[in-house]
């Protein structure tokens, strides 16, 4: 059975930024767009496999790994937590 996502306000934050750099990078929203339909899709597929992710050093956190980002989420009975989302370029320890 399907888990709900639920995001945190700093996944939120994470998405928006995402989507400002390549709004600002590509002089376009077509590629942001297109990042946040696949993105979509991906978490509905996270949601049917949530152990799908691999163990963190951190006990509740698990890490997706979607091509070229990095999805931190926890798991519950109920739901499925996004807690960040980083490009694979980017800083995770800021």
């Amino acid at each position: 059975m399907a888990k709900r996502v639920i995001y945190t306000d700093r996944a939120f934050a994470d998405i928006d930024r995402i989507i400002e750099f390549n709004n600002l990078r590509n002089k376009s929203e077509t590629y942001s767009n297109r990042f946040v339909s696949r993105l979509r899709k991906r978490l509905i597929q996270l949601s049917q496999h949530p152990l799908s992710g691999l163990i963190t050093n951190t006990s509740d956190t698990m890490l997706l790994i979607w091509d070229k980002y990095y999805i931190f989420y926890s798991v519950s009975d109920t739901s499925i937590e996004i807690t960040s989302i980083y490009h694979q370029k980017e800083n995770v320890n800021r």
